[in-house]
This record gives C-alpha cells, sequence and structure tokens, in this order.
C-alpha cells in the first residue's frame, strides 16, 4: 500500500496540467544525499517516516451487515499511518546563479500541485489506494517535522539544501474480524410505576416508559 501512496503522489506530478518544466522533470524516490547525482532533471519524494497518527484513529469497530442472510461481522478501525517525504528538486543542465533558481521554481510547482489538494485525486490514485473509502488527506510545507535540520541532512549523507516536506495519511484496513450476533426486538408496551407527589401510598401506571 505504500508503494500505491508513492506512485499516486508521481501521478499528482505528471498529470497534463502540471507547469512544462516539472512535467519534464523525472520523479524519483532517492534518498538525496551526497551519492545522488541524476542524470537528468529530477524531483525526489524520499520517504523518510512512518508511524500511526492517533489523532485520526477511530476508536469504534466497524460492523458491517449483510442483510441478505441476516449476518453481520465487526472488525476494528483501520489503522491510519502517516507517510512522510522529504521533496528536493535536481535540475541539470543550468549553470552559474541560474542553476539554484531553476531549483527553486521546481520546488514552487511542486508546492502548487500538492497544496492545491487536499486529498490525493481520485484519478491520481493507484493499486490499492483505489479502494479505500477516502482518499489520502494531503499535508505539505509543514515546518515542524524537522526539530534539528543539520542533523537531519548529516543523518541522510548530504549537505543542507531547500526542500519540502510532505505528509500523507493512509487507513490500513486490519483483517482481524468477529462474527457478529444482530438481535431483533419487537416494540413493547412499557409500563413504570410514578410515585405520586404529597402521597406516600398512591401510585400510577404510565405506558411507554414516560414519566408524567
Amino acid at each position: 500500500m505504500i508503494r500505491d501512496l508513492s506512485l499516486s503522489l508521481r501521478s499528482m506530478l505528471v498529470q497534463k496540467n502540471v507547469p512544462s518544466e516539472l512535467a519534464a522533470a523525472q520523479i524519483a524516490f532517492d534518498r538525496p544525499g551526497d551519492a545522488f547525482a541524476p542524470g537528468q532533471t529530477s524531483v525526489s519524494l524520499f520517504l523518510y517516516d512512518i508511524r500511526e497518527n492517533r489523532e485520526l484513529r477511530d476508536v469504534e469497530p466497524i460492523v458491517q451487515v449483510d442483510r441478505r442472510n441476516g449476518t453481520a461481522v465487526r472488525r476494528p478501525p483501520p489503522l491510519r499511518v502517516a507517510c512522510t517525504y522529504l521533496i528536493t528538486a535536481w535540475p541539470v543542465g543550468g549553470t552559474g546563479a541560474e542553476l539554484p533558481l531553476q531549483e527553486h521554481r521546481l520546488l514552487s510547482q511542486t508546492l502548487m500541485v500538492f497544496g492545491s489538494e487536499p486529498t490525493i485525486p481520485t484519478r491520481c490514485l493507484q493499486g490499492s489506494l483505489k479502494d479505500q473509502n477516502l482518499p489520502p488527506p494531503l499535508a505539505v510545507a509543514r515546518g515542524d517535522l524537522i526539530k534539528n535540520p543539520s542533523e537531519f541532512w548529516s543523518g541522510l549523507g548530504g549537505k543542507m539544501r531547500p526542500s519540502l516536506i510532505l505528509t500523507a495519511t493512509l487507513a490500513f484496513g486490519l483483517e482481524a474480524e468477529e462474527p457478529v450476533k444482530i438481535v431483533r426486538e419487537k416494540k413493547q408496551d412499557v409500563r413504570m410505576q410514578q410515585i405520586l407527589p404529597g402521597s406516600g401510598r398512591g401510585t400510577r401506571s404510565v405506558p411507554g416508559g414516560a414519566m408524567r
């Protein structure tokens, strides 16, 4: 499913309506370290963090009823997993002051694509993501995920460079399920006894459980 997420994000960047410079770029998923030296202009979506998003996870189980045979199953709520990508641009062919400016343009165009959509568009979903009840939500350009940029880039084995942070959240359906018994009850006339005010003896019956 995570592979399908990466392919879906790439699909967003190669749509017909994206800027021509971005459309011509190769979309890679390599770690942006010093060893990464693409032979053509590229945008790298490096997946560096995968963790559960507990704020989005439901606590109530999901009950599915088959009305044809009167059976039902209960499943645990889906696991909501946030996948975070480091996005970098790698222009090839420019020289001097034009090279970093080309890098900035590619990042701007990528930001426009991901920032204009709250979720991955249905038309871009790949593989197993087509079966999700809701398209994965997107959050781009958050600055609070990397606490120490210099240490982060050092751990990647590269020098600091302009980048974007993109997080997409998947819903992993858990396979465990258990049968649920469906109980059908006829509505009954429930009668209650109410003590009348001012008297310890008087009572009256109230139909339907309503206190009068």
